[in-house]
């Protein structure tokens, strides 16, 4: 399927949890909005003491796809991606296919074309692995890059799923996914 056919055939979430991200928040939104998919952006803020908010009602002003989901306190990223997945499949029209990412510009959304393609072509689950070809990861200390490398063996071994990169929150879930898996998530 063509990019131009992938965009107009998937309706697309993509939920941003935030937490002192001012420098940042807008950079990543004018990124996604400049890759032309029409797809509803909900950010999940935990009460950032900075500007953080204000940044994000400046972008709805100029954007009609955005959505804040202000949180009373500094609740955690589990939570804040399980609610985002609530509030988005709530939504009047929910859509197809939501993608988890970070604010911090740690994920290139660049990228978001490629795990969508694979989501489409029959993916629930797509994974942005910094552990295979064309992965990356930048500013990490060698100590934080091998304990992630040993994290990722030990769960590679114990759940045994075909997956690289089990601690990458760069995702993209099928609505059906999200909807068989929201029951048993805890977070």
């Amino acid at each position: 399927m063509a990019d131009g056919q992938m965009k107009q055939a998937a309706s697309i979430g993509i939920i941003l949890p935030t937490y002192c991200e001012e420098e940042n928040v807008s950079d990543i939104i004018n990124s996604i909005e400049g890759l032309g998919l029409n797809a509803k952006i909900l950010v999940i803020d935990d009460s950032s003491p900075d500007n953080t908010e204000k940044v994000v009602r400046q972008l709805q002003q100029k954007y009609g796809n955005i959505f804040l989901l202000k949180r009373p306190y500094k609740m955690g990223l589990g939570t804040a991606i399980t609610d985002g997945f609530k509030y988005l499949l709530s939504l009047k029209d929910p859509p197809d296919y939501i993608i988890t990412m970070d604010a911090d510009r740690s994920h290139n959304p660049k990228d978001i074309p490629k795990l969508l393609q694979k989501a489409i072509e029959g993916s629930d689950l797509v994974v942005g692995s910094r552990y295979c070809a064309g992965g990356k990861i930048k500013g990490w200390t060698t100590s934080r890059l091998i304990i992630s490398k040993i994290a990722n063996k030990i769960a590679q071994t114990i759940i045994k799923l075909p997956i690289n990169d089990y601690t990458s929150g760069f995702r993209c879930y099928s609505r059906e996914y999200i909807k068989k898996a929201l029951p048993k998530l805890h977070s």
